[in-house]
């Protein structure tokens, strides 16, 4: 594996265990230690940014999270994201590799979500759902090659969501 890609892989397991303990510097927090910046959510511009409002209530991340969770076989709504945790905690300790690759998918939404996040917000890059969806789905095909036990379930996740 080559430097950058392991320093990737750190970043982003960093990434989802500040997300999953609600430790994201989000426009919020950022505002409780002082630090002015621009208060709406940097893709839909609707609504101040939020913790809650990053992760799920925010209709570009809802979308991404609904496609994904569609092309995974798993047509529910989208809830909060202490809800939403608990489900995939719930059915991240099943072996199979269906249920592993939807954490897996949940892992990479979280990471690709806030990673863009910044892109928007700090370089003034643009959100596209699509996109998203793509880069991982294309990083969930590709890693899965290395994972025998994912392959039946792979084979299901034929296009693109």
């Amino acid at each position: 594996m080559e430097r950058h890609s392991i320093a990737a892989k750190i970043a982003s397991q960093i990434q989802i265990r500040s997300a999953l303990q609600r430790r994201l510097a989000t426009v919020d927090r950022l505002l409780k230690f002082g630090v002015q910046i621009d208060q709406q959510c940097a893709f839909c511009k609707l609504a101040g940014e939020t913790f809650d409002h990053l992760f799920f209530e925010c209709y570009v991340t809802k979308e991404v999270w609904s496609r994904l969770l569609i092309w995974l076989g798993h047509c529910r709504p989208i809830q909060d994201w202490q809800r939403e945790v608990e489900w995939i905690s719930h059915y991240s300790t099943r072996k199979s590799g269906q249920w592993e690759i939807v954490t897996c998918v949940f892992g990479m939404m979280v990471y690709t979500i806030w990673r863009d996040r910044n892109k928007v917000r700090f370089q003034g890059g643009a959100v596209n759902v699509n996109s998203i969806c793509r880069e991982i789905t294309i990083h969930i095909h590709t890693r899965g090659q290395e994972i025998q036990h994912w392959q039946g379930a792979l084979s299901t996740l034929n296009r693109y969501p």
